[in-house]
């Protein structure tokens, strides 16, 4: 079978982008993997993604959540 290789990626956190490795290959196993709200926007690189999205070694990675208020909040990762 496939060996399942953890990328390295970059999560928005904070303000900053530490680096973290996971198992998930597109950007709905990550929402799963890292707890994110389904209803969540996620980016990468500055760009919407859908939840098919095929992460790749060293992205950028942002969630945002909307809010009550129609704001936009970062999630932390």
């Amino acid at each position: 079978g496939e060996s399942v290789m953890a990328t390295k990626i970059k999560v928005l956190s904070g303000g900053a982008f530490p680096e973290r490795e996971v198992n998930s290959s597109t950007i709905g196993a990550l929402k799963t993997e890292l707890e994110i709200p389904a209803r969540a926007s996620v980016s990468v690189n500055g760009t919407g993604v859908e939840d098919s999205y095929e992460l790749q070694e060293g992205d950028l990675v942002a969630a945002v959540e909307n809010d009550k208020g129609g704001g936009n909040k970062f999630i932390n990762l």
